[in-house]
């Protein structure tokens, strides 16, 4: 896998006007230590494993009122990579992801509800033209607040919501593809402003 590569400043959006305080920290993804990943299962070769090499994000920390807290991710699409050439063309073709029409998909929270030391985010994912509901399980390594902030990110998502239904036959039946991908991240933070944003 590449190392994630950000472009910062551009992508981030303020808060929502739900939160109730002004006392909201900024922390960017940091691209040297992040990862995002998915898997897809396939009957022929087992599961394809890729990820994403372009992409970064926002969180805005409401540390009084925590689920009022919000995150913004972008990816670029075309920067996918599961260690074959051919496949990621494939995937990038208008079969698949179609990069020339789609060549973004975004994150955008809508809440966090904290659960015996873990969290339960729910929010809008644009992946392929479509935007539909989705909801993350996120564990944190180390708590904002110190240095450096890590996060275990966990999901998984149905590829037809978002039109992607591309998949081939096998000769004794059945398809090459599932229709679930799951989705994996470790998302190390960097605090970049103590204020809200302008």
């Amino acid at each position: 896998m590449s190392r994630t590569e950000q472009t910062t400043g551009r992508d981030a959006r303020k808060p929502t006007a739900m939160s109730p305080t002004a006392d909201l920290e900024r922390w960017e993804i940091d691209p040297a230590r992040s990862k995002l990943t998915f898997t897809l299962r396939h009957l022929v070769i087992s599961e394809i494993k890729g990820g994403f090499s372009r992409w970064g994000g926002t969180l805005f920390l409401d540390r009084k009122h925590p689920p009022f807290s919000t995150i913004n991710v972008w990816i670029e699409t075309a920067s996918i990579d599961t260690d074959s050439p051919e496949r990621d063309d494939h995937i990038r073709s208008s079969e698949f992801l179609d990069v020339k029409q789609h060549p973004r998909a975004e994150f955008e929270s809508s809440s966090i509800e904290p659960h015996n030391g873990r969290a339960v985010m729910r929010g809008r994912l644009q992946l392929h033209g479509v935007m539909h509901d989705i909801e993350i399980e996120v564990e944190p390594y180390a708590m904002p607040g110190q240095a450096g902030s890590v996060y275990r990110v966990r999901g998984k998502l149905d590829r037809r919501t978002f039109g992607l239904h591309w998949n081939q036959d096998l000769d004794i039946g059945g398809v090459v593809l599932s229709d679930e991908i799951r989705i994996s991240a470790e998302l190390a933070l960097v605090r970049t402003n103590g204020e809200t944003p302008r």
